[in-house]
Parts: C-alpha cells; structure tokens; sequence
C-alpha cells in the first residue's frame, strides 16, 4: 500500500473519529478502502459539484479550502467550509441520491481525497469492519450537521464568530469576509461590528 495514501486514510480517519479511528479495523480493511478512494486536484474557483448534480463522493480537503453553498432568493448561503483536514458531504444528495441543490466550489488550490459512493456500497455489504466504520462515520456526520443547526439556532452571532475563530483560525484568515459572514449567518456589517470588538 502507498504510505503517503495510507497516511492521508489515517489522517481522514482521526477528523472522523478522533483517538477512537482505528474502530476495530484489520490491516486488510484499511488497504481495501486505500485502493478504492482516490486523490484529485483542483483550481481556485473550480466546482466539484454544481446543483442539479447527484453527489456521489465523499471529500476530505488534504490541502485546500472548499465552500458548500446553496441559493437562496438569488443569495449564496454557504453551508459548510472545509479547511486542510476537514471532510465534506452533501448529505442529503449522497444517500438519497437526488439532485442536489448544493454546489461544492474550490475557494483556494486544493487537494482531495475523496470515497465513491458506488464502492463505498460495494465495500460495506462485503466486509464487516468497514460496514461498521462507515455506519459510525455517518453517524458522526450527522450529529456535527445537527450541533451546527443548534449552535446557530441558540448562539448569538458573537459566539458563533469566536468559536470559529478558537477551533479554527486560519479559516477565517484564508476566508473572504463576506463568505465568512455567510457561514455564519450574519451580514458582512454585522461581521465586521463583531470583528472591532473583538480586538
């Protein structure tokens, strides 16, 4: 197995699952999901999916910064940003298999690694282990989705901008403003009031 890939899977898998990454799986599990993911690179600007496509990966950024957005009367709401080490998924587009309304767009050069979702269902109805580390992996995905609806819902937008700022800094620095604000569900002046106050 390429150890470069491997060492990306480990990394993929410790955003996941943290210190509990290793979820009982063998050897040959691990190097069964290394041969089936792939790497790809992108340009700034460039979109990995636009809306009305069907997602059929899951991403995790290796170098890079992505942006999902979706419009919403003629505004771009931006979903999630994916910095270096973070994952991605259009949820409902990937198991469902619907048309999304999400674009997944490439806000700096970046590098992916990303699973299929037709081997991801070939891998999990053969083997066991990597049936159970993708059941736990989704469900993780889906409390972090569920939290970061909560936190918008019950945390004023001061909060939420120094909360991001504590866990990740070098997002909001890499991050046009504006796409920030988005993010956060506040408006470019808003964010720039929160911004002064804060220094």
């Amino acid at each position: 197995m390429d150890s470069v890939e491997f060492s990306i899977f480990e990394d993929f898998a410790k955003q996941i699952f943290g210190e509990e990454h290793e979820l009982g799986l063998s050897q040959e599990s691990k190097e069964h999901i290394v041969q089936k993911a792939r790497i790809i690179k992108l340009n700034k600007g460039e979109y990995f999916q636009i809306e009305g496509d069907i997602s059929k990966v899951w991403g995790y950024v290796i170098k890079g910064l992505v942006r999902v957005y979706y419009n919403h009367h003629e505004e771009e709401v931006t979903e999630l940003l994916a910095i270096d080490g973070d994952d991605f998924l259009d949820v409902e587009s990937y198991f469902d298999q619907k048309p999304s309304t999400r674009y997944i767009q490439m806000l700096e050069p970046t590098t992916l690694y990303v699973f299929s979702k037709m081997d991801f269902e070939e891998s999990v109805s053969s083997n066991l282990e990597i049936r159970r580390f993708f059941r736990v992996a989704t469900e993780r995905i889906l409390l972090r989705k569920k939290k970061r609806t909560e936190e918008s819902i019950f945390k004023s937008a001061k909060d939420r901008y120094e909360t991001l700022m504590e866990k990740k800094p070098n997002l909001v620095l890499r991050t046009p403003s504006n796409i920030i604000a988005s993010y956060l569900g506040i408006t470019p002046e808003t964010l720039s009031r929160i911004k002064s106050k804060t220094k």
